[in-house]
């Protein structure tokens, strides 16, 4: 998880009516983190902020420097990233020529007018910070440094009481710096009182018990935005539809169908080929040579309603969402299947761990074994036709978890469980594994490793690239998956971008796309999750490829793989696939993966993932062939989903991003 943070450079110490304020960060309702702002005499504003997330977590110390008006002329902040690597930054102002210089980037610029700067790494105090200088401009709009622009909305007020104390919010939204609106809840007097990210969030110390009701009215007023884009952007096909001069895939044969005709009626398709062309068609559409597949599967999601467009805007019609709370989740069902807001089908996996220090921050957490089994049933009532268990859980739980899930109709899959084998957790009934360095650790784990915390990230870098991928022990091990037909889920792109992402560079799993993205998404693939340095860069790279050759080995074996992506919506999926070609896989395969066999693994092959009479109407208009370049399907023209159309170029313009083709 990368944790985006924003900054200001105009307020005055005086503005804070004591020389210290702490917050308390929290997740899931117990303080994991602080947050301590300080005002010295000398004018000096110090934040230091850190949080444990799992073992997970930044820790920094800022120190901000104000001239007499309230301008910043100094910044500074120094310690270490969510993951770990090393965070260290630098700001001056002087006679109007601003330098900046970190471990992302460096710059300088002349500015004549009022322009705050961004750090890279900044505190949660530096958002309020942001929107008070926003506030005070008429436009609320300001360009920043070193690119960009933001702008602040108020939303809506709100009072909120704690014991004896009342307090008067508003919630601001903070635009141009994602692809959706920030949120933060300032005070009366505008300052910071609270920031809410779902499972985790701060309020000054003590405030914690009044998070969950702010959570609820922010995410109450982001539905409403997104309700407002699928207003303007959902195109409604008529009863029947054709669209002819068209190319398209059958997945199952892997072969392109030129020059030829779908029909759909009412979400169906109903005719293709010559057959289509008989019937007269409330709409034509002329595909102009263009490329249709079946609409892409994100196979490991942790959807919200802020991914459903990026989503659709990629090609994805379905996504198998892989940990969420309950309640959250089917809401956001709900307004996708509505037609409310904009997003793919979504197939749902319920989710357990057990309760530790390292515990997961969604769905059911267990104290005991019969606690966890009586979750399992829970899921079950509700129509989870999946179950994913976490790092916590206690190897000897999982094969009476997997009777209970298996006696329910139910799939396990899940991380391997800490101090247990990946072979173990297969012979005890694992269906599917998530993340392709479960994979490794079984032979790279010791009896020692707590995986639980970031070593079953940095033990994969260290030592995969080192692993014989020939040796008996793997090759015993894949017969093992083979045998007990156990699917993998790679989400290979998230642990490349780990191990190859050096700070300074883009990350090369998103350079291709960089340049489209608003400028501060963009100014984030310059971070490193890692530490990745001369010392060990070959050893990281080793690794990334010892991926690839792992996932095309397990491939040509016959285990069953599903793209997933577990990171950004849409983007990551098509990477995804771009990675699996580079390990040898074919472009035809691959797009076989991300729809037919997806589609098979959730039990949804007879109605959905593929080019077939009767099959529903999920379908990706391409500019180009992905059988002969897997790439092209980041090519997006048009998506078709329930009947609905979408025009990826006026999805993406309407959050920033700038179109990879022309609106139609």
């Amino acid at each position: 998880m990368k944790t985006t943070i924003l900054f200001l450079c105009l307020v005055a110490p005086s503005v804070f009516a004591a020389k210290t304020v702490t917050y308390d960060w929290l997740t899931l309702g117990k303080k994991s983190g602080q947050q301590v702002v300080t005002h010295h005499d000398d004018g000096r504003i110090v934040i230091d902020f850190e949080f444990n997330d799992r073992g997970r977590g930044p820790a920094t110390q800022e120190t901000i420097r104000l001239n007499e008006t309230g301008v910043m002329t100094e910044y500074s902040v120094t310690g270490n990233s969510y993951m770990g690597a090393e965070v260290a930054e630098k700001f001056s102002l002087s006679d109007g020529n601003a330098n900046w210089q970190s471990s992302e980037e460096s710059g300088s610029k002349n500015v004549t007018e009022h322009t705050p700067y961004l750090p890279s790494n900044a505190s949660p105090a530096t958002q309020a910070l942001l929107i008070q200088s926003l506030m005070k401009q008429t436009d609320k709009r300001l360009p920043l440094l070193p690119s960009g622009e933001a702008v602040a909305e108020v939303l809506l007020t709100a009072a909120v009481s704690h014991k004896d104390q009342k307090k008067n919010l508003k919630l601001v939204a903070l635009s141009g710096l994602g692809f959706t609106p920030q949120y933060t809840w300032l005070d009366e007097q505008d300052q910071l009182f609270a920031v809410a990210y779902g499972w985790m969030g701060m309020t000054p110390a003590g405030w914690g018990d009044v998070l969950d009701d702010l959570q609820k009215m922010q995410d109450k007023a982001d539905e409403e935005f997104h309700y407002g884009l699928g207003q303007k952007l959902t195109g409604k096909l008529p009863g029947s539809t054709l669209i002819h001069n068209v190319n398209w895939v059958d997945v199952k044969k892997g072969r392109l169908n030129e020059n030829s005709a779908v029909l759909i009626n009412n979400g169906v398709i109903t005719a293709i080929g010559k057959k289509a062309l008989r019937f007269k068609a409330e709409k034509s559409i002329d595909a102009q040579g263009k490329t249709l597949i079946p609409g892409l599967w994100d196979m490991h999601t942790h959807i919200s309603i802020s991914d459903g467009l990026l989503q659709i805007a990629a090609g994805v019609t379905s996504a198998r969402d892989l940990a969420n709370k309950h309640d959250d989740l089917m809401q956001t069902i709900s307004a996708f299947d509505s037609g409310r807001a904009i997003g793919p089908h979504i197939y749902k996996a319920g989710f357990i761990d057990q309760k530790s220090p390292f515990s997961a921050p969604t769905g059911q957490l267990a104290e005991t074994l019969e606690e966890a089994l009586n979750y399992v049933d829970w899921y079950a009532e509700r129509g989870y036709p999946q179950i994913k268990i976490y790092s916590s859980i206690t190897p000897a739980w999982v094969k009476p978890i997997a009777e209970r899930i298996h006696k329910n109709g139910m799939k396990l899959s899940g991380h391997i469980p800490s101090f247990m084998t990946t072979e173990q957790a297969v012979k005890d009934g694992f269906d599917e594994i998530q993340h392709i360095n479960m994979i490794f650790l079984n032979f790279l784990a010791g009896p020692e490793d707590d995986t639980r915390t970031p070593v079953r990230f940095t033990l994969v870098g260290e030592k995969a690239g080192s692993l014989d991928l020939a040796s008996k022990q793997v090759e015993q091990f894949i017969q093992l998956l083979k045998k007990s037909k156990t699917i993998v889920d790679p989400t290979v792109t998230i642990f490349h971008s780990m191990f190859l992402n050096k700070a300074g560079e883009i990350d090369p799993n998103y350079a291709m796309i960089a340049d489209h993205l608003p400028a501060n998404v963009r100014r984030g693939f310059l971070s490193s999750t890692m530490d990745i340095n001369a010392e060990n860069e070959a050893q990281y790279k080793a690794s990334a490829q010892a991926l690839l050759a792992m996932i095309k080995k397990l491939h040509d074996a016959g285990i069953p793989l599903v793209a997933g992506t577990d990171a950004i919506a849409g983007f990551t999926l098509h990477r995804e696939l771009e990675l699996y070609n580079q390990a040898g896989i074919s472009p035809q395969d691959v797009l076989r993966i991300a729809t037919l066999d997806s589609a098979r693994v959730v039990g949804k092959d007879k109605t959905n993932g593929s080019i077939e009479v009767g099959k529903a109407a999920d379908l990706v208009l391409l500019d180009g062939n992905p059988l002969e370049n897997i790439s092209a399907v980041r090519n997006v023209v048009w998506t078709i989903k329930d009947n609905h159309y979408y025009d990826a170029a006026q999805l993406y313009q309407a959050v920033g991003i700038k179109p990879f083709n022309e609106a139609k």
